[in-house]
């Protein structure tokens, strides 16, 4: 238990470069519902990775600091100040952003350094994987739709909600369908034809009895 504030400090400090790691990393692969105990898993074991990997410059700037007596004599500069405190907070989350971009975009270090699937459903694998698809949904209703899984030409892109979230997919372009056989309608370059006027679709995972994936 700690029991002083310095202590406290000291604990906080500690567990920064982790929690700001996790954070970074969560924010592009997404958390999938940890729970705290497992992100108070990661910031313990990120942390110490971090501190074991800059052990050196840690213990040169604790001599230059502290044993020099530099930061009490106010003989230190106060950019080198900054610029470590700035590099304490942004080199960690810099680290978490690029190894989640790398696991997001399907790099093989990426793959290594996070896991090969980390996400709990099918539905959050499946999507994280498909950049551009051209998707069709026979509902339990019985009828089909059809739409475009990807970004449109006036910007809007295509989003899937993640664990722990109910399954809603969001396709920012629909298509012309034939809502009993589920037969898209092409036209004379063969490419499936947009509903005129139409935004796109938003369908629950719950109203799902069938999704046809195709990349276009």
């Amino acid at each position: 238990m700690i029991a002083t504030f310095q202590g406290l400090l000291v604990a906080v400090l500690a567990l920064l470069p982790g929690a700001a790691y996790t954070f970074a990393l969560e924010r592009v692969t997404t958390g999938y519902g940890v729970s705290f105990s497992d992100r108070l898993v990661r910031f313990l074991a990120a942390s110490a990775l971090m501190h074991a990997v800059l052990a050196v410059g840690e213990y040169w700037v604790y001599r230059y600091l502290i044993v020099e007596r530099r930061l009490v004599n106010g003989t230190a500069s106060p950019w080198l100040l900054e610029i470590l405190a700035i590099g304490y907070v942004l080199a960690p989350i810099a680290v978490g952003s690029v190894i989640g971009w790398g696991h997001r975009n399907h790099k093989r270090w990426g793959k290594l350094l996070v896991g090969a699937a980390v996400e709990p459903r099918a539905w959050d694998y499946l999507w994280r994987h498909a950049d551009r698809a051209i998707v069709r949904i026979k509902l339990k209703s019985g009828i089909w739709l059809a739409g475009y899984y990807g970004t449109s030409r006036d910007g809007r892109s295509a989003y899937a909600s993640s664990h722990p979230e109910e399954g809603d997919l969001y396709l920012p372009l629909s298509y012309t369908i034939d809502p009993d056989s589920g037969m898209l309608s092409r036209d004379e370059k063969n490419l499936p034809v947009p509903v005129p006027g139409e935004t796109g679709l938003l369908v629950r995972w719950t109203e799902i009895e069938y999704i046809d994936i195709k990349e276009p």
